[in-house]
């Protein structure tokens, strides 16, 4: 009677670890700066390399952040059409507010506001002045200035132009050019002409007087007038009196 036994091998051993000698471990030293390291970055400082990478360096970054900026805002414009409903909205509020102006009449009243307060503005600079000469109107402005600039809206009006006058700054100075320069073109030979308004203009091409202040225009005509009067009539004869 024949009997199978299962045949189990016996494992090998794993082989044992080296251990290394405690002398022998590798130890990693840290060094610190070392003088020509001083001396090539300041090498570097002194001809503007250094300066010169960083610059390079930030507008590299700036570049990269104003296309990727652009890019999502592309994205965003395509995914949620946000450039047709700005224009949408836009032009439904300007239409909005052109109804408003009709029925309340802002625009005009506005106008005939400034209008009436420009035509007034020097008597009222000049009873300004007179109040502020007085003693009241002296402590009146002392204690304004002082309580202005303790209360601090004076730091905060300074915060604020420091950011908006870079960019409201181009336009406020065009429309003070504006309001002094005037341009037309001349009646006679319809030449471009531009000039201050304090002051005679002719034309370039011509030599007629295309723009001339109001007070010099009206004592011009004065003159003009009493020259002509004195010659139409040879009896009358022009005399100033001085008063002393």
């Amino acid at each position: 009677m024949a009997t199978t036994l299962r045949w189990n091998p016996q494992l090998a051993p794993p082989p044992p670890r080296a251990i290394a000698p405690i002398g022998a471990r590798h130890v990693v030293s840290v060094q610190a700066f070392q003088r020509s390291d001083f001396d090539g970055f300041a090498k570097r400082m002194a001809s503007g390399e250094t300066l010169r990478d960083a610059w390079r360096s930030a507008n590299d970054g700036f570049e990269r952040f104003v296309f990727e900026a652009k890019k999502t805002a592309e994205r965003l414009d395509r995914q949620y059409s946000l450039s047709r409903r700005l224009s949408a909205a836009a032009r439904s509020a300007s239409i909005r507010v052109r109804e408003i102006d009709r029925e309340l009449e802002i625009g005009t009243r506005w106008r005939a506001f400034s209008m009436d307060f420009s035509r007034n503005w020097p008597r009222y600079r000049k009873q300004l002045n007179d109040f502020l000469d007085t003693p009241l109107g002296r402590s009146f402005a002392t204690i304004f200035f002082l309580w202005f600039a303790l209360s601090g809206w004076l730091f905060r009006i300074l915060i604020f132009a420091t950011w908006v006058l870079p960019f409201a700054g181009p336009l406020l100075i065009g429309a003070f050019a504006n309001n002094l320069v005037i341009k037309g073109s001349c009646p006679a030979c319809k030449r471009q002409f531009v000039g201050y308004k304090n002051q005679m203009i002719r034309c370039a091409s011509c030599g007629n007087t295309v723009w001339q202040p109001k007070g010099n225009f009206s004592s011009s005509r004065d003159d003009n007038n009493r020259s002509a009067s004195s010659k139409s009539d040879p009896e009358i004869i022009d005399v100033e009196f001085e008063e002393k």
